[in-house]
């Protein structure tokens, strides 16, 4: 004789088949999401300095004066020359995961250029750039291969 059951549910079987593709699919996924996500760290970061440059030399153009670049601690600052003293009027904040160096303080003058000339380097824990500034004031960003 049959009995006209209706199913309610599912089986422990069907659970554990369940649970096992999705765990593979995220052995899958969460390595290239960290990844992705190092390389969005490494983008903003480079932002952060283009934009802060582009706007120091913008700034020094406008303004008529000379306009300092310099990174001190978690913040980029831009500094311009008052009573023979720099005097910071504009800040900008870094990215956390990303270390930035630079070797000098690139100094933009009224008519664009830029001395002395200097190499800023961006670092997190997969990527490395570096940012150069031309004589000029023409920012260029190389992916540095280790």
């Amino acid at each position: 004789m049959k009995t006209n059951r209706t199913r309610k549910g599912i089986t422990l079987l069907e659970l554990f088949i369940a649970l096992g593709i999705i765990s593979l699919a995220l052995t899958i996924v969460v390595p290239g999401f960290k990844s992705f996500y190092s390389r969005m760290e490494i983008n903003n970061g480079l932002r952060a300095v283009t934009s802060a440059l582009s706007t120091a030399r913008y700034k020094a153009i406008m303004m008529n004066k000379r306009v300092k670049f310099t990174i001190e601690g978690d913040k980029i600052v831009l500094n311009e020359k008052q009573s023979n003293q720099w005097q910071a009027f504009m800040h900008f904040d870094l990215e956390e995961n990303v270390s930035f160096s630079i070797n000098a303080s690139p100094v933009f003058s009224p008519a664009g250029s830029v001395s002395p000339l200097c190499s800023i380097y961006v670092k997190n824990k997969i990527y490395s750039y570096k940012i150069t500034i031309s004589m000029a004031g023409r920012i260029k960003v190389m992916e540095e291969i280790e």
